[in-house]
Order: C-alpha cells, then structure tokens, then sequence
C-alpha cells in the first residue's frame, strides 16, 4: 500500500519570514521544524510564528496533521517530523514544509511514530533528489510504499498508546 492511501499531502503555502508578526495566521515554517519542534507533538495555538498577509481559506489546516520539511542540506539529516494537534487555531503549512492530513486522528499519530522510525526515515531518505540541496517531492512521497504498516485501529492505537511517553 502507498502513502498516498492514508493520507493527503498539502503542498508547502510560500511564506516569507518578512511577512510574520504577532498577529495573522500561525505559520510552521521549516526552520522552526529543524529548531524548535522536530519530533514533538505541538498544540495549533503554541505555534510560534503568525503569517501577517492574507491566507486563501483552502489552504487553512483545521485539523490534525504531521508536517515535515520537504528540503534538507544532507541527505541523513532529512525527516524531521512535527505533529500539530489541531486545538481550535488554524494554520498553515509554510516554505518548504509538506503538511499530511487524514480523516483517521489515530492513523495519522500511528503514521508520525511509522514515519519518523528509523528505518522508514532511512526508506524515505532513498527518495531525495539533489546535489546540493535534497528535496523530496509530492509526488515520491505520495508513492512510498508501506511495509509492515497495521491496518486496523487496534493496533495503531496499542502503538501509540505504547510509544506516547517514548
């Protein structure tokens, strides 16, 4: 089974760290990911940055999602996963940070833990291209096969629930 049959990977909303102030839409911007919140769990409303200009209201994330940084300077450096529980604050994904979104809260908190394992980031890092830069784009992403994933809830919520103070 592919990714692209759990999920839906929102496109990066180009920011421009010039645009963000104390007020206007919270903005995860990629950097922030790499500084701040690279494998944690962070409440929509404690997002640290605000986009100032105008967001088109489709490209709001009002739920629960996993954001990841699309780009990275070493190919062993890429897959720094960031889940934003969805508290009631709306926000955006920012400049080059991809945002997974399902219908399924327990799928996709099973996913950030499948995701961010070792051997899964290793998987994903195969799929980067650059020479300078390394980019994973929509497209692979969408097409990374999932081996050995648990299908039903059960299990994702026993992995979960077993790896949520990890």
């Amino acid at each position: 089974m592919k990714l692209q049959e759990k999920v839906l990977i929102h496109k990066a909303n180009t920011t421009s760290r010039e645009f963000f102030t104390d007020k206007g839409v919270k903005c995860v911007h990629y950097g922030d990911i790499y500084k701040n919140y690279s494998g944690k769990t962070v409440k929509s409303s404690t997002i640290i940055n605000s986009f100032g200009k105008e967001v088109a209201h489709e490209k709001l994330l009002t739920c629960d999602s996993i954001i990841v940084p699309d780009v990275t300077e070493t190919v062993s450096d890429w897959g720094h996963f960031t889940y934003i529980e969805y508290d009631g604050t709306p926000y955006i994904n920012g400049t080059h940070a991809l945002a997974l979104t399902c219908n399924s809260k327990i799928t996709l908190q099973y996913l950030f833990r499948y995701l961010s394992s070792n051997h899964n980031r290793l998987r994903l890092q195969t799929l980067l291209n650059g020479s300078t830069v390394f980019q994973i784009s929509v497209k692979n992403f969408n097409q990374f096969e999932l081996l050995d994933y648990h299908e039903t809830e059960n299990a994702q919520q026993h992995i979960v629930d077993s790896t949520e103070n990890y």
